[in-house]
């Protein structure tokens, strides 16, 4: 429980170290050679941090839902309020619902690896749309019978469209056929 809350001010420490080493040592002490590996270590260090604070794994999954989800992809829930932040996390399907598990705060890590921040019954929802959802991110868009709109960001959603599909227990709709015909 302590060791998340650690790893996450240990990892922001390197990373303000990493980049006061690259902003405010002179040219004298580093070598152009010397700023790459810097930069290196500067990006592993994010990759690090957003992996520590956001991902949620399959076996977290699991141990909260009690059991393997039929279908489970890595989403980001766009709020309502636009100054909000995403809520990263799983999106799950198991037992007509789809489900958004999010990472645990670190006092109850142990016993619970991650939450229920969302959830919706599979029989409300209405239709499914693809394409932007924020002006730089693609994603889906879920109608709901109360004709809301729920928008997740996601890439691999919006290129593999038939994850979110099998999710909702839905068949992939057929491409519409062509109306020429050979002259």
């Amino acid at each position: 429980m302590l060791y998340i809350s650690a790893m996450k001010t240990i990892v922001r420490l390197l990373i303000l170290a990493n980049f006061a080493a690259v902003i405010f040592l002179p040219n004298v002490y580093t070598s152009r050679l010397m700023i790459i590996p810097f930069f290196l270590a500067m990006i592993v260090l994010v990759c690090l941090y957003w992996r520590v604070m956001f991902w949620v794994s399959k076996k977290d999954a699991i141990k909260t839902l009690e059991k393997e989800p039929e279908v489970d992809i890595f989403v980001g829930k766009i709020p309502v309020n636009p100054q909000a932040d995403l809520l990263r996390g799983r999106l799950c399907s198991i037992d007509g619902k789809l489900v958004l598990l999010q990472r645990n705060e670190d006092k109850l890590r142990k016993q619970e690896p991650c939450k229920r921040a969302w959830e919706i019954d599979i029989n409300n929802i209405t239709s499914v749309g693809f394409g932007n959802v924020l002006s730089a991110r693609k994603g889906f868009i879920i109608y709901t019978k109360d004709e809301d709109e729920i928008r997740f960001t996601s890439v691999k959603a919006a290129k593999h469209r038939e994850i979110i599909y099998s999710a909702l227990g839905w068949s992939m709709p057929r491409e519409p056929e062509s109306n020429l015909t050979n002259l």
